[in-house]
């Protein structure tokens, strides 16, 4: 995972680089493939430059997730974001529910989908595991 290559991404997009949205994606590429709450984020920022928003906080990682570089999903009723290591890919993952970490699933669903949605058109799709991981066993 290379900073610049997610910067440059975003510019690509029309979007400017502003120092909030670099300092929550190198958060995000320290944390290693683990899915992490937006308020964990806003922490981050906040006791790194201060002033942070909650608010820009979301809003940066809504832009993420709409431009293809962040997934979203859901757990205890809770929003839960992770960086994709490649930009616009479907990644499909085991999210271990202790610690957040994920391991990368090399396996498309969807190619056995289309034999019994082949009448249907699919515009996106999303596969994740959850359970505990060997380590929090």
């Amino acid at each position: 995972m290379n900073l610049e290559i997610y910067l440059d991404y975003i510019k690509d997009n029309g979007y400017r680089c502003t120092p909030q949205r670099s300092s929550i994606l190198s958060y995000f590429i320290g944390q290693k493939n683990r899915f992490v709450t937006a308020k964990s984020v806003t922490d981050h920022l906040q006791n790194k430059m201060g002033s942070v928003s909650s608010d820009t906080v979301y809003r940066n990682l809504q832009l993420f997730k709409d431009i293809g570089i962040m997934d979203l999903t859901f757990q205890d009723g809770e929003s839960l974001f992770h960086l994709k290591n490649e930009i616009n890919t479907h990644e499909y993952k085991f999210i271990c529910t202790e610690c957040g970490n994920t391991t990368d699933l090399n396996v498309c669903p969807m190619e056995k989908m289309d034999t019994y949605l082949n009448d249907y058109l699919i515009y996106d799709h999303k596969f994740e595991v959850y359970g505990v991981c060997p380590s929090c066993l």
